[in-house]
């Protein structure tokens, strides 16, 4: 059976701060896998992936080498590494790499590709992702 990971979208409504700001929507999303909850600090291919490894016992550190800054996911001597560009990013093993944006609108993509680079680079179980 597949397991559940269900995403919620809070909106906590802010005042501005001067007369003229008005109210400011600040948007706060909650992902829950296993009946934990995991804030998000967007909704984002970077957001989810980070927040679901790392609950699945991976362990994160930033890399550099003579060219770029590397985020390097380490769990029990397999390596996935992710580099960063602008909305752009790049998922690597030795076997296999991803890349995408990572502001995706539609909700169905997104979570096509969390899933994707899932299974394909973390080797992890697909999640059913409810909204």
């Amino acid at each position: 059976m597949m397991k559940k990971a269900t995403i919620t979208k809070t909106v906590d409504l802010l005042d501005g701060g001067c007369n003229v700001c008005g109210i400011i929507e600040n948007e706060n999303y909650i992902l829950t896998i296993d009946e934990q909850e995991i804030p998000l600090e967007e909704l984002t291919v970077n957001a989810l992936i980070t927040a679901i490894v790392l609950k699945n016992g991976y362990k994160r550190k930033y890399e550099t080498d003579v060219i770029d800054d590397y985020i390097l996911y380490i769990k029990e001597g397999h390596q996935v590494r992710l580099k960063e560009e602008y909305n752009f990013l790049i998922y690597s093993s030795d076997t296999a790499k991803v890349e995408t944006q990572d502001q995706i609108v539609d909700e169905k993509q997104l979570v096509e590709k969390v899933n994707e680079i899932l299974e394909t680079l973390f080797k992890l179980e697909e999640l059913e992702f409810c909204f």
